[in-house]
């Protein structure tokens, strides 16, 4: 015969493997990443409304007449600012055409027209020849763009010479 007998009811519990686990800990540091950045904001924000209420604070504090006298500096200091970026170096101008001067040739006179690029030289030389080396040297540079032949007349050192140079405007303009 068969005898019954009662067993207890086993339980079986799922088998937690590590994928769960895994996921059960990205989830908790999510949440507490999140607590933490939500409490870090708030302080940040804290901090944001009392520097503001300093400012504020500080603002209140300076009077009408020192900030009008502030502005008033500020906007001479950038007009200076201007004119120094924008002033004429006409020693510039002179130690470039000493640096281009043939030996042979002797500059009398200098007259600049910054407005309109242009540079009269007027001068004497020993002879054609060293009056063309002249030219070459002046043609040559980056800074002169035209250069014309005013007059040439024989004088008692030689010729006498005109020169008219068209010139960029950036040769007046000391360079940084």
């Amino acid at each position: 015969m068969v005898e019954i007998t009662s067993q207890k009811p086993k339980l079986i519990l799922p088998n937690w493997s590590w994928p769960l686990w895994l996921s059960l800990s990205i989830f908790f540091l999510s949440v507490f990443a999140f607590i933490f950045l939500k409490v870090y904001l708030a302080q940040i924000q804290a901090e944001i409304v009392s520097i503001n209420n300093q400012i504020k604070t500080e603002v209140g504090k300076v009077s009408v007449d020192d900030e009008n006298t502030v502005i008033r500096l500020s906007d001479s200091l950038a007009a200076l600012d201007g004119i120094v970026s924008n002033h004429s170096y006409f020693s510039n101008v002179f130690s470039l055409i000493g640096s281009l001067t043939y030996s042979k040739a002797v500059f009398t006179k200098f007259d600049a027209d910054r407005d309109a690029g242009v540079i009269n030289l007027r001068g004497s030389a020993q002879n054609y020849t060293a009056l063309a080396k002249q030219m070459v040297a002046l043609r040559e540079n980056d800074y002169v763009k035209t250069l014309e032949v005013r007059g040439i007349n024989f004088g008692n050192t030689g010729l006498d010479f005109e020169l008219m140079l068209g010139v960029d405007s950036k040769i007046f303009i000391k360079q940084q």
